[in-house]
This record gives structure tokens, sequence and C-alpha cells, in this order.
């Protein structure tokens, strides 16, 4: 898609760039090269099953008219990257080569293995080759095996934590990263070695106990990876605490890592800054971080671990920086977050930061207003956070902000459906509301707690075309016609980056389409014919010029030092 043409260009060449953004240079970023930016393959995969033929060639009709509409858009910016690949497998195919064990094919190249010295790609040649035949004489030490495993759980039982730091030494054969079993009594074999399993033609976890209600497969991978590069955009960096401004961490904590795509990201920005010795570790429970290939200046270590079974494979004290993204959907509030809360403090570095990133799951509507000015006086220099915002198109949310209730009556029913369906499995529709409470809450070993929150309007909207309060005329001499410096047009930037949102809120409906139907009550076909109007209604129709828009926010704190 052309929209993931301009982040994957934009984003990456941005943290080359100092902190003071302005839209006069919004639209003159400019791609340094294949060698510089990652490779991202995203693209909207619609496959539905037991849909009839109108219902599916409507859908392929919508995405193919909104992919004519971002190349136009696409055509205004000065340097565009082509990130769509020509490929002869089927969806199966990729599936397979991503999750199946004896697969060695990494995910979307996102560290441009490609671009490495013929050294170092032919030390990458003969590890493979190392690991092929290694493989074949694999059942020969599968006692030795046992035995390990036996001492470990020994370990495990005795509370030892010598047996839980050795449970971090096992290395992933198809990628060599470092891929670390927890210590704890394992789940069932066939959820160790076949984590997931096949449902409504996608690809989801197969432990049923977990609330986690979004797909695993490649379409959902292209989402989220499409987010963070989002995320990163509107928030000017990979990190929004300003602890590490001079000063980079030295081991960073990734929590539900997925792919890892964060710490590429962050790696990427210090690197370009020359600090590339930066240690990273993920954690997550779907082994889907071990599939990327490696590069030599990057430190990564992934940790296969479901964070509901405490105390987490780690040491304490251990990290500098605990980034926790996106992680709403995967803990139920309650005893269980809080227990994962005290595990992130004791895991975290005196003096070391806790950040955190998500979005609302409930949209609402942004109502007309003026945006925070970038003085507090005449005197004051002006504040480089609210220039970058101005200059994104999108808005600082405070409690003065007016809200409302979505208008579009497609963005209203998911929000019935998938609050209903979150409540029923003890998640929040509004994460937002509550992570700076839940800091608060650990004031006794957390200071400097800090928040930045922002509203990304998934469209042109109308009150911005009119002029702030200003109402639709029919003449040139109407009254109530607002001053033509209080209109506002998007860039081409600007407009990229709000069909970029709209499209990964599409996305995240079809990726939750399960759960929206049950609880909407509707049969196959009946949610065939919403899904397909509500598409056609936002992807093309401009459904969302009411100023309904997608809200997300940091948030982030310092750990206290212990008093001399």
């Amino acid at each position: 898609m052309a929209e993931a043409a301009f982040f994957a260009s934009y984003v990456c060449v941005n943290s080359n760039n100092s902190k003071n953004p302005s839209s006069s240079t919004h639209n003159q970023r400019t791609v340094n090269g294949p060698s510089k930016t990652p490779s991202v393959k995203h693209k909207v995969l619609v496959k539905k099953s037991h849909r009839t033929s109108k219902s599916i060639s409507s859908k392929h009709a919508i995405y193919t008219d909104l992919q004519s509409s971002a190349s136009s858009l696409s055509s205004n910016i000065t340097t565009s990257l082509t990130t769509t690949t020509s490929s002869q497998s089927t969806e199966k195919e990729l599936h397979d080569r991503m999750f199946l064990p004896s697969s060695t094919t990494p995910l979307p190249d996102y560290k441009h293995a490609a671009n490495q010295s013929s050294k170092t790609r032919a030390q990458a040649q003969a590890r493979a080759q190392a690991n092929r035949t290694s493989s074949s004489t694999g059942s020969s030490r599968s006692k030795h095996a046992n035995s390990i495993a036996e001492s470990h759980a020994a370990a495990a039982a005795r509370g030892d934590a010598a047996g839980r730091s050795s449970s971090i030494s096992s290395n992933t054969a198809s990628s060599g990263l470092t891929q670390v079993t927890s210590s704890e009594a394992p789940p069932p074999d066939v959820q160790l070695t076949n984590p997931f399993a096949r449902k409504n033609g996608r690809r989801y976890l197969r432990d049923t106990t977990l609330p986690y209600p979004l797909p695993c497969d490649l379409t959902e991978i292209h989402r989220q990876t499409l987010r963070t590069m989002l995320l990163c955009q509107v928030f000017n960096g990979p990190i929004c605490s300003p602890a590490f401004d001079s000063k980079p961490p030295k081991r960073v904590l990734e929590v539900g890592c997925g792919t890892g795509f964060w710490s590429v990201m962050c790696h990427r920005h210090f690197s370009q800054r020359g600090f590339s010795s930066i240690a990273f570790t993920g954690i997550d429970i779907a082994p889907l971080a071990p599939r990327m290939e490696s590069d030599d200046d990057m430190n990564w270590r992934f940790i296969q671990h479901d964070l509901r079974r405490t105390p987490l494979p780690l040491r304490d004290d251990e990290f500098n920086l605990i980034m926790i993204k996106d992680m709403s959907l995967i803990m139920p509030t309650g005893a269980m977050l809080q227990a994962l809360m005290d595990e992130y403090l004791r895991v975290l570095k005196p003096g070391g930061t806790l950040e955190i990133w998500d979005g609302d799951h409930a949209l609402r509507m942004l109502l007309p207003h003026t945006p925070p000015s970038t003085k507090e006086s005449p005197d004051d220099s002006e504040d480089e956070e609210q220039l970058h915002t101005n200059a994104m198109g999108t808005y600082t949310l405070t409690p003065q902000t007016p809200l409302a209730t979505a208008q579009n009556q497609y963005l209203a029913d998911y929000n019935t459906w998938m609050t209903k369906s979150l409540e029923l499995r003890k998640l929040t529709p509004m994460p937002c509301t509550t992570m700076r409470a839940m800091l608060l809450q650990e004031s006794e070993d957390l200071v400097e707690i800090d928040q930045r929150r922002l509203a990304i309007p998934l469209g042109e909207v109308r009150w911005e075309r009119e002029g702030v309060g200003g109402t639709v005329t029919q003449g040139a001499n109407a009254k109530g016609k607002s001053k033509e410096s209080d209109r506002k047009i998007l860039t081409a930037g600007q407009a990229a980056l709000r069909r970029t949102a709209l499209l990964t809120v599409v996305q995240m409906i079809e990726s939750l389409e399960p759960m929206l139907k049950e609880a909407s009550g509707k049969g196959q076909d009946e949610w065939d014919r919403w899904q397909g109007n509500m598409m056609n209604d936002l992807l093309k129709n401009n459904g969302t010029s009411w100023g309904e828009c997608l809200e997300v926010g940091a948030w982030w704190a310092r750990k206290k030092k212990p008093s001399a």
C-alpha cells in the first residue's frame, strides 16, 4: 500500500533529523537508499471462508479503489519507497514458512540482511549449513536434552535462581538468535512445538484460556508493524521519555514483543546516533521474533514465556528501559495485572525508565477546538513536541479537549460490540484512561511520572476544512463563514498519516471478526453485508469526516534510586 510505503520511507529517515519539525518540511523527506531503510512489505490480504462471490468481489473493488487513491496521494510526496513485491506463493505457504518449526525463512526482512558484507553472508551460510547438519543428528541427543530438562525442572522446583537463569542459554538454530524457554512448568508439548491453530481462515494462538482476541498471521503482523511505524512517527521516535535524550539505555526489554519490530526501530534510532551496543530482550508467548535475521550490530535475545506465570525468567535490576507496547488486549485488569507490574519494577534498574504505549479500542469523535499554543508566553521558546504534533496533523489530548461519541453509524456499532466483548474478557476498551492512574499507584517506587496523549483523525475533518467553529456555508457572503486563515488544508504527508491510521482501524475490525460477529448476533451473510458497507463508507466515502479519531498515548516514569 502507498501509505505503508510512505511510512517506511518517512519514519526511518526522520530519525536522522533533529527534533525540531515544522509543517514546511513535512513533505520534504527523502529516502537515503535501501541500505538505510528497513524493507517492510505491507499488503492488505482479504481472505474469508464461506463467502458469497458478491461480497468478495465488493470488498476487492473497495481495496482496489483504496490502492488507486493512495497511489494518487503518494505522487505528491517527493520520494516514495516501493514496498509491495510480487510473490508466487499462496497465503498458506507464507504462513507455513513463517511459523512451522522446520522453516528457516524469516519474517519480512526488517534488518536488511542483504546489505551485510560478503564476509558476514559467508558466516551466515556456514551457520545455516551447520544447523542443517546438526538437525540430522538431533535424535541421538534426545537423552542428553531430557537430562538437561529434568535438571532445570528440579532447580525450578527448589526455587533456585540459578536454575531460572540457566534456562536462558538455549540457541535458536533457525536464526542464530538466543531463545529462552521459561523454567516454569511448560504447557502441553503440542503448544510448545505448534502454538498456533487455524480458525475461520486465520491463525490464532492455540491456548484458549488467553483473552487475546487477535490472530497471529501474516496479515495481522503487517497491521501491527504499520501501527508501530505510525506511533514512532507521531511520537517523533521510538521513545517518548526524555531520560535518554543524551545517553542511551544499555539494556532494553520489550514486553509482548511479537516480531520485535519496535526493538529494531529503537536499535536503528540509536545506531544512527553512534550507539549500537544496546542489548535488546524480547519476551512473548508466541515464538515470532526468532524468525528474524540478525544484524551483526544488534544484540538481540528472545524469551518465550507466558506472562501470566510469574516470576518472569529475568534477573533483578536487569534493564535500563522497559517498553510495554499495545498490551491492553493481552493482560486483564485485576490482581494479574498488578502482579505483572510488580515484576516490571523488580527487573527494572534503579533510575531506569518504564514506558507504556497503547491506544483506546473504542473510537470517539474530536469536536472543533483550537490546538494548544506552541508558546506559553511570547518570551518562551516554542514547544518542540507541540510543533511536531501540529506538523503531523494530529491533536494533543488534554483534560480540556472536547470529545464525543462517534457519529459514524458503523463505528458506533463497532464500539458497542467491542465494549461488550472486551468486558466479557475482563479487558478495558479505554485503556488510555487508566494508564496514568496505574503508574501513580506505584508512587512509592516511581517518580517523574508523565504522559503524552494524541488524537489522530481518521480522515479530513469538516470543521478543519471550514475553520475552527465554522459552519457550512452556501454563499460567499453567508453569515458564520470563518476566516480563510482558520481553514486547514492537509498536506500530502498529513493525509497519508491519517489514511494509514484509518487503514489500521479497518484491518483491526477484520481481524476481530469472530469476536465482533458473535457480539453482534449476526449471521455470516449479514455480517458480510455489514462489513462491506462499512469498508465502502470509511474507505471511499470519507465516513469519518465528523472527526472520528484514533486515540493513542505514551506514559513513562523513572524508578527511584535507593537513598544513601
